[in-house]
């Protein structure tokens, strides 16, 4: 009789056993997929972060590139401003030398 008491509270301690082994193996997977699940979202950060940093790297050289243009042209138009300014002077200075010969003339002439 002891034997036959003994029997169920094996075979119920053995399906407590069973069932605490298949809770442990479906936790271990649902933790397992809980950090692939972790790891997919990481490395699609990472990838996303990195995409964003290289557009950003590209406008950058762009923009420098666009305002060291524009500073090229900026000085390039005020060497062409400064070139005529003077083109102008030396014409105004040849004209000024031209009339005073003649008005050195007229006035010699006399």
């Amino acid at each position: 009789m002891d034997d036959q008491i003994k029997r169920p509270e094996r075979r119920a301690v053995d399906r407590e056993s069973r069932d605490l082994k298949a809770t442990i193996a479906a936790l271990r997977d649902q933790v397992e997929r809980g950090r692939n699940e972790t790891d997919r979202r990481v490395q699609e950060a990472v990838a996303s972060a990195q995409q964003e940093i290289a557009q950003l790297k590209a406008t950058t050289t762009a923009l420098r590139d666009a305002l060291e243009n524009e500073r090229r042209d900026k000085e390039r138009s005020v060497q062409d401003a400064v070139r005529v300014a003077h083109d102008e002077i030396r014409q105004l200075k040849a004209a000024l030398a031209a009339l005073r010969e003649s008005v050195e003339s007229r006035t010699a002439g006399r």
